[in-house]
């Protein structure tokens, strides 16, 4: 049976892969993009909370809430952070991870979602190319939210070792 390493592992070299293909798409079609980064910092942040043994495999296996745990214990632990020019400087990277974690599926009840159309307390279908917030602000072209985030999410995959040994 598998040990919790090498499951933080393989969610590890997951995370690095899904982050070539948001790379790849970009902002040129931000729900798919914000879909890509929720998926890449959910996988971080699993294998961070398993390296680290704040979390169970099973939970890590079931649960789509690892990244605000990652990003809670980064804000809090500032040592974690020191490598990549401490917790102040990537905040609005956190506030994106914890909105994308929000729109996950298994969170998202009845609000805007990553992944699949959505129906509001109105009754009106929405879909996340046309009406999902995160998306839409990552793809604002006259932001700079974006590259920031990717930013970050390079700069953790580069340091990931070293952070979360």
């Amino acid at each position: 049976m598998a040990m919790e390493r090498e499951w933080a592992n393989a969610y590890l070299a997951q995370a690095r892969a899904d982050l070539v293909g948001a790379r790849l798409v970009g902002t040129y079609e931000p729900s798919v993009f914000a879909m890509l980064l929720q998926m890449v910092f959910e996988k971080f942040a699993k294998a961070a909370l398993l390296r680290s043994g704040s979390i169970p495999l099973a939970s890590a296996k079931t649960s789509h809430k690892a990244a605000s745990r990652m990003v809670a214990a980064m804000r809090i632990q500032r040592g974690l952070m020191v490598p990549m020019g401490g917790p102040h400087v990537w905040q609005a990277a956190f506030e994106v991870v914890e909105a994308l974690e929000r729109s996950h599926p298994s969170i998202a009840q009845g609000t805007g979602q990553t992944e699949y159309p959505w129906e509001t307390t109105t009754g009106a279908v929405h879909w996340p190319a046309r009406d999902l917030a995160i998306a839409a602000k990552l793809g604002n072209p006259r932001s700079n939210l974006a590259a920031h985030v990717m930013d970050f999410a390079s700069k953790l995959d580069r340091q990931f070792d070293a952070i979360f040994p």
